[in-house]
């Protein structure tokens, strides 16, 4: 008995030297993860652009001269209008599609061309920064290059129509849903969401925007993003090869919209999904859609797409059967805003 009285008096001290230790290293480890650096949006400013022509006549001129300062855009991926008639006059209707991350104009076409015809309007195709060039340069590009690219896209689509509608499809809806937040917005008569990107499908990517989130991100994928590409016109559409560091604006962006007041977001709003889409989460489309403030919004979870992976529901690449359906969907909603 007395020896074991010995023994605990004799360890004790020990004892609570190591749990202090302990205590003080977790306190350490815990600040210096805290402190660490997390994924920053920048400023709320767009990158400074110099604006388009508001002459029609010189508008096609001006985008050529301004894409042609860029090597190596993929075939049928840049900026461009489709004139509703060979005049190429103002319409009563104008139509802007923005594609989403890592994708281009191609990924649903020709479902902004049905709309377009439908309505007799005049479309513009926007390339988002860093987009249809090669993969290093989807690495450069920021989240305030992609809000230039819209403005531009909005001050394009209004020369080109009285009335703007806007298709954007995943992180182009998610640029659409911050368009809508900004005073720009009065310029647009309607938007329509496909797949819009409110958060991953991949809980895990949430990280990014966490303390380290760059850190663990670039250490579990490596310094590059890959992914199998089995259609040839899917290695046109989309960049299948970027740097890891391609998400991370995108992420803040995201990050940045499902923070923002979206009670503000005024403009009526069509919103087209997939219950089963692999990409982004349904969830946080349902959530997000239910607190954007317009007095006018539909949304429509989509059935009839074959799509795989449930996230581009349309387009002659992905699911061309789809592009006929969803065209009539856009165009009958459109019917049902106040008339231009």
């Amino acid at each position: 008995m007395n020896t074991d009285e010995h023994s605990q008096s004799t360890s004790s001290p020990s004892n609570h030297l190591v749990l202090k230790s302990l205590a003080g290293l977790v306190i350490l480890l815990a600040a210096v993860f805290f402190l660490g650096p997390v994924n920053e949006f920048g400023p709320d400013t767009p990158t400074r652009r110099d604006p388009p022509p508001t002459a029609l006549s010189a508008l096609d001129n001006w985008l050529e001269h301004s894409e042609s300062s860029f090597e190596k855009i993929r075939p049928g991926t840049a900026k461009g209008v489709v004139w509703a008639t060979p005049d190429q006059q103002k319409t009563t209707w104008s139509v802007v599609y923005i594609h989403g991350f890592s994708a281009t104009r191609a990924e649903t076409a020709p479902l902004a061309d049905e709309v377009a015809k439908a309505l007799g309007a005049n479309l513009f195709y926007t390339r988002l920064t860093g987009h249809g060039l090669d993969g290093a340069a989807m690495g450069q590009a920021t989240a305030q290059d992609w809000m230039a690219d819209t403005l531009e896209a909005v001050q394009i689509g209004k020369a080109l129509g009285d009335n703007l509608l806007i298709i954007s499809c995943s992180t182009g809806a998610t640029l659409s849903t911050w368009l809508g937040t900004t005073p720009e917005a009065s310029a647009v008569k309607a938007f329509v969401f496909i797949s819009p990107n409110f958060g991953l499908k991949n809980k895990m990517s949430e990280l990014i925007n966490g303390h380290w989130g760059q850190q663990i991100a670039t250490a579990v994928s490596g310094d590059t993003i890959n992914y199998e590409q089995t259609d040839p016109r899917e290695v046109v559409a989309w960049t299948g090869s970027y740097p890891t560091k391609a998400l991370f604006p995108m992420m803040a962006l995201v990050k940045k919209v499902r923070d923002t007041d979206l009670s503000a977001f005024k403009t009526p709003v069509f919103v087209l999904y997939s219950a089963a889409d692999q990409t982004v989460d349904p969830e946080q489309i349902k959530a997000s859609f239910a607190r954007l403030g317009s007095p006018q919004k539909t949304i429509d979870a989509v059935t009839y797409s074959q799509s795989k992976g449930q996230h581009v529901l349309a387009g002659e690449i992905r699911d061309p059967t789809s592009v006929e359906p969803m065209a009539q969907s856009i165009v009958k909603w459109t019917q049902t805003l106040d008339k231009p």
